[in-house]
């Protein structure tokens, strides 16, 4: 998973080895050349808002969204938490090293109203005030102040940006003194959202905007010296390569670069438009170190491109779901694929051996897929749009939609093991059987009176079992297309369920926070046990699967925590903690050594499994 709507949230680090990225609640440090070389910054309890890395790439920090919103400053060799700074309310907005890396900056959201200047060193405070201007949305340090003869003073210079103003404090870190003054724009009235000082720090600071263009200060005066257009939908990144060179994101996906004419007729010729290209998505993120030759660019649709400079050619690198990732599921008798859907409008199919995507699905206004199931050739997915979609494994290509499937959306789908028919369930308590050939419904099931949350057949295709938000679970037989069998949840709804293979024995979960346990040929339940020895703390499962081998039971759900239990004994085995937000939907690959799990976060995480 990787956090794209957050702006600022890649960076390569000055080793030329790793990049650091926001991913949910932590921060994962990976490798460029090895995906499967991953190590995760864990210490926040909510969304992880902003991240800096340090010139000389020893120090991250972090700050977060929520009650706890606490700044982390860590250890990057370490990968250990070094202070944990908890002074702001409300979200921590901006967090920048300074360019020696002995301060950091950190503000609050508009809420919060505070600014913050902290030791590295020490994790103290050096200097605090009143946020000016009141809703910073990024800051950079320019190196020391200069005297009236341009030579460094001893007190650090920072510029902010934000409320369509920009700013220039002067931060003495011996007294802890901190005094602004903002520059004048004159008649000219931008939003600003984006800054950068030229790379000697002397000359310009740039500013991009919601506009569409930047604005190019000189710093000796402080005074405008020209607006520069690069794109549509504003310039969201801004980062200085060389002293003369530098490179701006656009919200249109656009990447420019351009340069300092050190010689120009009047403030008309100050700055030479370059090269240019278009990436997927707004580029949020531009990240680059050392001699400059190579870049990398993020975009708000999950996607981390690396770049050449010179030409501005691009590779890329990674791609990411970036909102909520509903639904997560391996195909029949594979363990290193799987596919997942999300929130953002996107199948992704993936390759475990190298995290690579090998197929994206997509449906041009059919909002959310909710549900699917794949094989080598095939995916079947249900869309909010009420419409079942069939797309090829290959390529992602649309092969076929089936219109007005369920009204309200498709809650659940499931493909036959024979491969001829495939079974549905809607948000208003339907369940239906389509054949795949025709893709006419052969059967209406229509007992539940609220949302189908799962559907599991056995492997005689003879008989389904559905569950529902109505506290019900259901057998049916296909060939007689009636009801057989009913298991009713005391309390809430049945929100998932699983067989357990080579037996009678059925597990159920839901809004009653409990595991139960039934036996299919009676109608009242076997055992059940809360999700937490301390019943006040028992949290809402919203998912569960059973391991192929039937040993293992996997649950997940509001506590965003992944619990794995003895089937047999009911025995907690093993809790992991990974996401920010509940988990959705988890799945066992086929060999039962990984689980994945998907979460509200937009994350993806795969499990190994020991036990």
């Amino acid at each position: 998973g990787f956090s794209g709507k957050s702006v600022r949230a890649v960076y390569l680090h000055p080793n030329g080895v790793d990049f650091v990225y926001i991913s949910g609640a932590c921060v994962v440090i990976c490798d460029l050349s090895d995906p499967h070389r991953q190590s995760f910054l864990r210490g926040h309890d909510d969304q992880v808002t902003c991240l800096a890395l340090s010139n000389d790439g020893r120090l991250v920090a972090t700050g977060q969204l929520g009650e706890n919103s606490d700044v982390i400053i860590w250890d990057y060799e370490s990968r250990r938490a070094k202070f944990k700074l908890s002074e702001h309310d409300y979200q921590v907005a901006v967090v920048e090293f300074s360019h020696d890396d002995r301060l950091l900056f950190s503000c609050g959201s508009a809420s919060d109203r505070r600014i913050f200047i902290w030791d590295t060193s020490n994790g103290y405070i050096v200097a605090s005030c009143t946020m000016v201007p009141e809703a910073i949305v990024a800051a950079r340090w320019g190196g020391f102040q200069k005297d009236i003869k341009w030579r460094d003073t001893t007190r650090y210079q920072l510029a902010v940006c934000g409320n369509k103003q920009i700013g220039l404090w002067r931060v003495d870190a011996v007294k802890g003194q901190m005094e602004h003054e903002l520059f004048n724009t004159g008649s000219m009235i931008r939003d600003y959202t984006c800054l950068d000082f030229s790379k000697n720090r002397e000359d310009y600071l740039f500013a991009g905007t919601t506009s569409g263009d930047f604005c190019v200060f000189q710093m000796k005066n402080k005074i405008l010296a020209g607006v520069i257009n690069v794109c549509a939908l504003g310039v969201v990144s801004l980062r200085a390569l060389t002293p003369d060179l530098f490179v701006c994101g656009g919200g249109n996906g656009t990447v420019a670069l351009f340069k300092v004419n050190p010689e120009p007729a009047g403030n008309a010729g100050l700055i030479i438009a370059g090269q240019k290209t278009t990436l997927s998505g707004s580029v949020n993120s531009i990240s680059t170190f050392g001699d400059a030759k190579q870049m990398m660019a993020a975009t708000d649709r999950g996607l981390i491109y690396r770049m050449r400079t010179a030409d501005l050619s691009a590779v890329l690198h990674c791609e990411n779901h970036t909102d909520s990732v509903l639904f997560v599921t391996y195909p029949p008798r594979i363990s290193d694929k799987f596919a997942s859907a999300s929130e953002d409008g996107t199948i992704r199919l993936w390759d475990v051996s190298d995290y690579v995507v090998t197929a994206r699905c997509v449906a041009t206004g059919a909002g959310a897929p909710q549900c699917l199931t794949y094989n080598e050739e095939v995916v079947i997915s249900g869309w909010a749009d009420g419409k079942i979609r069939m797309f090829r494994t290959e390529n992602g290509q649309l092969l076929w939609q089936i219109d007005n499937a369920h009204k309200g959306g498709v809650s659940a789908i499931l493909l036959s093991h024979n491969l001829k028919f495939v079974c549905s369930g809607g948000a208003q308590g339907e369940v239906r059987v389509w054949e795949l050939r025709s893709r006419e419904m052969v059967s209406n099931l229509k007992e539940h009176t609220s949302k189908v949350t799962k559907l599991v057949i056995f492997p005689n295709d003879s008989y389904l079992i559905s569950a529902s938000r109505d506290k019900a679970i259901l057998t049916w037989d296909l060939k007689g297309e009636k009801r057989v069998a009913a298991h009713i949840q005391r309390m809430g709804a049945v929100n998932s369920f699983d067989l357990v293979p080579n037996s009678s024995t059925m597990v159920s979960t839901g809004q009653d926070r409990k595991i139960t346990y039934w036996d299919l040929n009676s109608p009242n339940s076997v055992r059940s046990f809360d999700t937490n020895d301390n019943p006040k703390l028992a949290d809402e499962c919203l998912c569960l699967a059973v391991s192929h081998n039937g040993r293992l039971l996997a649950t997940g759900g509001s506590a965003s925590l992944l619990r794995i239990w003895d089937i047999a004994s009911g025995k907690l085995l093993a809790t992991g903690k990974g996401h920010s937000g509940q988990i959705n939907h988890l799945s066992f690959s086929y060999d039962d050594k990984q689980v994945v799990t998907a979460g509200r976060d937009g994350c993806l995480l795969l499990w190994n499994i020991f036990v």
